[in-house]
């Protein structure tokens, strides 16, 4: 099943704790932009599972472990908006409605598998909603913020 091999996907977005975080904006966007990957990387691979039928024997495991992966997903999700807000708001990049976004998407992704997550269709559906929410979102306020911060971050010192 590739919910279990999705692995890769769910490993650490972070910096082990022995690392610092990155202060200059060159080196905080790369590691935004790794999670978005690694988000949208688990959105498809929950989407193409959930699109996929399932026998009959295997499909209460299948159903737990699914359910396991969308929780893990709104995990990473919103420690994800939480880290770009602070560095966006560091480089004076963050909008409110920027934020606001954030803080309703967040509440409209959590109610939404909370009332849908007892259903594999319901959950599709989610998932497709989520998925839009999240491209969109990168395309538009994502990448007009990131490149306010760019204008706004000094430059990386001169290599000799």
């Amino acid at each position: 099943m590739a919910v279990s091999g999705a692995g890769a996907v769910l490993a650490p977005a972070v910096p082990s704790p022995a690392r610092h975080w990155p202060r200059r904006w060159q080196e905080q966007e790369p590691l935004l932009e790794r999670q978005h990957e690694r988000l949208e990387a688990l959105l498809t691979t929950l989407l193409q599972e959930h699109i996929q039928p399932l026998p009959a024997e295997r499909l209460e495991l299948s159903d737990q472990a699914e359910q396991l992966a969308c929780r893990r997903l709104l995990w990473d999700l919103r420690l994800h908006l939480r880290l770009e807000e602070r560095w966006l708001e560091r480089w004076d990049a963050l909008c409110p409605g920027h934020r606001g976004n954030h803080r309703e998407a967040a509440q409209a992704a959590i109610a939404g598998f909370v009332s849908r997550a007892g259903s594999r269709r319901g959950r599709l559906a989610w998932l497709q909603e989520l998925d839009g929410w999240f491209t969109a979102h990168r395309q538009g306020p994502d990448a007009m913020a990131y490149a306010l911060a760019r204008q706004r971050s000094p430059a990386p010192p001169a290599t000799p």
